[in-house]
Protein backbone atom coordinates (compact mmCIF):
# COMPACT_ATOMS: atom_id res chain seq x y z
CA UNK A 1 0.00 0.00 0.00
CA UNK A 2 2.91 2.09 1.06
CA UNK A 3 4.59 1.71 -2.46
CA UNK A 4 1.13 2.41 -4.27
CA UNK A 5 0.67 5.81 -2.69
CA UNK A 6 4.20 6.94 -3.01
CA UNK A 7 3.65 6.08 -7.16
CA UNK A 8 0.45 8.13 -6.52
CA UNK A 9 2.21 10.98 -5.11
CA UNK A 10 5.48 10.96 -7.61
CA UNK A 11 3.03 11.01 -10.94
CA UNK A 12 1.30 14.52 -9.86
CA UNK A 13 4.04 15.55 -7.41
CA UNK A 14 4.27 18.69 -9.25
CA UNK A 15 0.58 19.31 -9.84
CA UNK A 16 0.26 18.86 -6.25
CA UNK A 17 2.57 21.56 -5.52
CA UNK A 18 1.58 24.04 -7.65
CA UNK A 19 -2.05 23.74 -6.63
CA UNK A 20 -1.14 24.08 -2.99
CA UNK A 21 0.80 27.28 -3.79
CA UNK A 22 -1.89 28.29 -5.81
CA UNK A 23 -4.56 27.61 -3.36
CA UNK A 24 -2.85 29.58 -0.58
CA UNK A 25 -1.92 32.70 -2.82
CA UNK A 26 -5.38 32.91 -4.02
CA UNK A 27 -7.20 31.87 -0.40
CA UNK A 28 -4.86 34.90 1.28
CA UNK A 29 -6.59 37.43 -1.12
CA UNK A 30 -10.08 36.11 -0.60
CA UNK A 31 -9.64 36.47 3.23
CA UNK A 32 -7.96 39.87 3.32
CA UNK A 33 -11.09 41.23 0.87
CA UNK A 34 -13.09 40.98 3.49
CA UNK A 35 -15.84 40.58 1.07
CA UNK A 36 -18.10 38.06 2.92
CA UNK A 37 -19.51 35.97 0.05
CA UNK A 38 -15.51 35.82 -1.33
CA UNK A 39 -14.29 34.16 2.50
CA UNK A 40 -17.21 31.84 1.97
CA UNK A 41 -15.58 30.61 -1.19
CA UNK A 42 -11.70 30.89 0.77
CA UNK A 43 -13.16 27.79 3.10
CA UNK A 44 -13.66 25.80 -0.17
CA UNK A 45 -11.22 26.49 -2.35
CA UNK A 46 -7.54 24.78 -1.01
CA UNK A 47 -9.89 21.59 -0.60
CA UNK A 48 -11.17 21.48 -4.02
CA UNK A 49 -7.67 22.39 -5.53
CA UNK A 50 -5.94 19.67 -3.92
CA UNK A 51 -8.00 16.75 -4.56
CA UNK A 52 -7.62 17.76 -8.51
CA UNK A 53 -4.63 16.04 -8.76
CA UNK A 54 -5.73 12.95 -6.63
CA UNK A 55 -8.32 12.57 -9.53
CA UNK A 56 -5.59 13.16 -11.96
CA UNK A 57 -3.77 10.56 -11.24
CA UNK A 58 -5.95 7.59 -13.12
CA UNK A 59 -5.00 9.56 -16.22
CA UNK A 60 -0.96 9.79 -15.70
CA UNK A 61 -0.95 5.73 -14.29
CA UNK A 62 -2.70 5.25 -18.23
CA UNK A 63 -0.38 7.24 -20.19
CA UNK A 64 2.40 5.34 -18.38
CA UNK A 65 1.02 2.13 -18.68
CA UNK A 66 1.41 1.74 -14.99
CA UNK A 67 -2.37 0.94 -14.82
CA UNK A 68 -1.46 -2.51 -16.63
CA UNK A 69 1.77 -3.25 -15.12
CA UNK A 70 -0.20 -2.73 -11.67
CA UNK A 71 -1.81 -5.64 -12.32
CA UNK A 72 1.50 -7.81 -12.56
CA UNK A 73 2.62 -7.11 -9.30
CA UNK A 74 1.61 -9.31 -6.19
CA UNK A 75 -1.30 -7.56 -4.88
CA UNK A 76 -4.95 -7.55 -5.29
CA UNK A 77 -7.03 -5.42 -6.88
CA UNK A 78 -9.07 -4.31 -4.61
CA UNK A 79 -5.84 -2.79 -2.91
CA UNK A 80 -5.32 -0.70 -6.11
CA UNK A 81 -8.93 0.82 -5.60
CA UNK A 82 -8.35 1.46 -2.41
CA UNK A 83 -5.02 2.99 -2.37
CA UNK A 84 -6.90 5.57 -5.03
CA UNK A 85 -9.36 6.34 -2.44
CA UNK A 86 -6.69 6.60 0.57
CA UNK A 87 -4.66 9.11 -1.26
CA UNK A 88 -7.76 11.01 -2.32
CA UNK A 89 -8.89 11.21 1.18
CA UNK A 90 -5.13 12.00 2.58
CA UNK A 91 -4.98 15.40 0.18
CA UNK A 92 -8.37 16.49 0.93
CA UNK A 93 -6.84 16.72 4.65
CA UNK A 94 -4.04 18.34 3.67
CA UNK A 95 -6.57 20.98 2.01
CA UNK A 96 -8.36 21.15 5.07
CA UNK A 97 -5.26 21.72 7.32
CA UNK A 98 -3.82 24.43 4.75
CA UNK A 99 -7.43 26.38 4.84
CA UNK A 100 -7.06 26.10 8.63
CA UNK A 101 -4.01 27.50 9.30
CA UNK A 102 -4.53 30.48 6.18
CA UNK A 103 -8.06 31.32 8.56
CA UNK A 104 -5.67 30.87 12.26
CA UNK A 105 -3.47 33.41 10.60
CA UNK A 106 -5.76 35.49 8.93
CA UNK A 107 -7.72 36.00 12.39
CA UNK A 108 -4.10 36.66 14.43
CA UNK A 109 -4.10 39.50 11.62
CA UNK A 110 -7.22 41.02 11.05
CA UNK A 111 -9.45 39.16 13.12
CA UNK A 112 -12.83 38.32 12.98
CA UNK A 113 -12.39 35.78 10.63
CA UNK A 114 -12.09 32.25 11.70
CA UNK A 115 -15.74 32.11 13.13
CA UNK A 116 -18.19 29.80 13.64
CA UNK A 117 -19.61 29.96 9.88
CA UNK A 118 -16.55 29.72 8.43
CA UNK A 119 -15.52 26.40 10.29
CA UNK A 120 -19.35 25.21 9.28
CA UNK A 121 -18.52 26.49 5.70
CA UNK A 122 -15.07 24.42 5.50
CA UNK A 123 -17.33 21.52 6.66
CA UNK A 124 -19.27 22.02 3.77
CA UNK A 125 -16.63 22.34 1.50
CA UNK A 126 -15.55 18.43 3.00
CA UNK A 127 -18.79 17.55 2.09
CA UNK A 128 -18.10 18.80 -1.63
CA UNK A 129 -15.25 16.80 -1.86
CA UNK A 130 -16.57 13.78 -0.94
CA UNK A 131 -19.19 13.85 -3.39
CA UNK A 132 -16.61 15.01 -6.76
CA UNK A 133 -14.64 11.63 -5.64
CA UNK A 134 -17.99 9.55 -4.96
CA UNK A 135 -18.76 10.76 -8.58
CA UNK A 136 -15.71 10.92 -10.48
CA UNK A 137 -13.97 7.80 -9.19
CA UNK A 138 -16.39 4.80 -10.66
CA UNK A 139 -17.59 6.90 -13.56
CA UNK A 140 -13.53 7.14 -14.57
CA UNK A 141 -12.92 3.47 -14.02
CA UNK A 142 -16.38 2.91 -16.02
CA UNK A 143 -15.93 5.27 -19.02
CA UNK A 144 -11.95 5.27 -19.04
CA UNK A 145 -9.07 7.74 -18.28
CA UNK A 146 -9.98 9.09 -21.98
CA UNK A 147 -12.87 10.95 -20.53
CA UNK A 148 -11.29 11.75 -17.22
CA UNK A 149 -11.67 15.75 -17.84
CA UNK A 150 -14.82 15.61 -18.40
CA UNK A 151 -16.00 13.39 -15.51
CA UNK A 152 -13.95 15.89 -13.56
CA UNK A 153 -15.56 18.79 -14.99
CA UNK A 154 -18.89 16.94 -14.20
CA UNK A 155 -18.39 15.96 -11.28
CA UNK A 156 -16.86 19.74 -9.78
CA UNK A 157 -20.09 21.06 -10.96
CA UNK A 158 -22.61 17.81 -9.70
CA UNK A 159 -20.79 18.41 -6.34
CA UNK A 160 -21.80 22.01 -6.20
CA UNK A 161 -25.29 21.20 -7.67
CA UNK A 162 -25.89 18.70 -5.19
CA UNK A 163 -24.96 20.87 -2.35
CA UNK A 164 -27.00 23.87 -3.20
CA UNK A 165 -30.14 21.17 -3.38
CA UNK A 166 -29.10 19.55 -0.47
CA UNK A 167 -29.60 23.57 1.19
CA UNK A 168 -32.71 23.81 -0.61
CA UNK A 169 -34.34 20.74 0.40
CA UNK A 170 -32.96 21.28 4.54
CA UNK A 171 -34.55 25.04 4.30
CA UNK A 172 -37.89 23.04 3.03
CA UNK A 173 -37.87 20.77 5.47
CA UNK A 174 -37.49 23.37 8.34
CA UNK A 175 -40.39 25.43 6.82
CA UNK A 176 -42.80 22.92 7.42
CA UNK A 177 -41.35 22.01 11.06
CA UNK A 178 -42.99 23.56 14.29
CA UNK A 179 -41.01 26.56 15.50
CA UNK A 180 -41.20 25.11 19.16
CA UNK A 181 -39.20 22.10 17.73
CA UNK A 182 -36.48 23.94 16.49
CA UNK A 183 -36.44 26.20 19.46
CA UNK A 184 -32.80 26.39 20.50
CA UNK A 185 -31.02 24.09 17.76
CA UNK A 186 -28.18 25.59 15.79
CA UNK A 187 -29.33 25.42 12.12
CA UNK A 188 -26.27 25.77 10.37
CA UNK A 189 -24.65 23.08 12.53
CA UNK A 190 -27.37 20.89 11.77
CA UNK A 191 -26.63 21.07 8.07
CA UNK A 192 -23.56 21.12 8.03
CA UNK A 193 -22.83 17.98 9.95
CA UNK A 194 -25.49 16.04 8.63
CA UNK A 195 -24.36 17.12 4.96
CA UNK A 196 -21.04 15.95 6.22
CA UNK A 197 -22.11 12.69 7.50
CA UNK A 198 -24.27 11.74 4.27
CA UNK A 199 -21.33 12.55 1.90
CA UNK A 200 -19.42 10.52 3.75
CA UNK A 201 -21.52 7.90 3.45
CA UNK A 202 -22.02 8.31 -0.16
CA UNK A 203 -18.33 8.46 -0.19
CA UNK A 204 -17.96 5.08 0.99
CA UNK A 205 -20.62 3.48 -1.23
CA UNK A 206 -18.28 5.23 -4.47
CA UNK A 207 -15.64 3.29 -2.85
CA UNK A 208 -17.61 -0.13 -2.81
CA UNK A 209 -18.98 0.58 -6.42
CA UNK A 210 -15.77 0.98 -7.55
CA UNK A 211 -14.11 -1.96 -6.79
CA UNK A 212 -16.89 -3.94 -8.01
CA UNK A 213 -16.06 -2.02 -11.25
CA UNK A 214 -12.31 -2.55 -11.17
CA UNK A 215 -12.69 -6.47 -10.69
CA UNK A 216 -14.72 -6.63 -13.65
CA UNK A 217 -12.31 -4.47 -15.89
CA UNK A 218 -10.25 -5.79 -18.71
CA UNK A 219 -7.12 -3.96 -19.84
Amino acid sequence: MKGLLLNQYYSVEKSLWNYLLLSVVITAILLFSQNEMMMAFATFLPILFMVTPALEVLKHESMSGWNKFVLTLPIKRSQVVQSHYLFYFMVMLIGLLVTIVLFILAELIAGQILTDQSIYSMMNGVGIAFILGFIAYPLTYQLGTEKSDMVLMFGVIAALGLYLLSGWLFETILSNMSPDTLQGMNMDLLFSSGFLAVTLVFFIVSYLITQQIYKRKEF
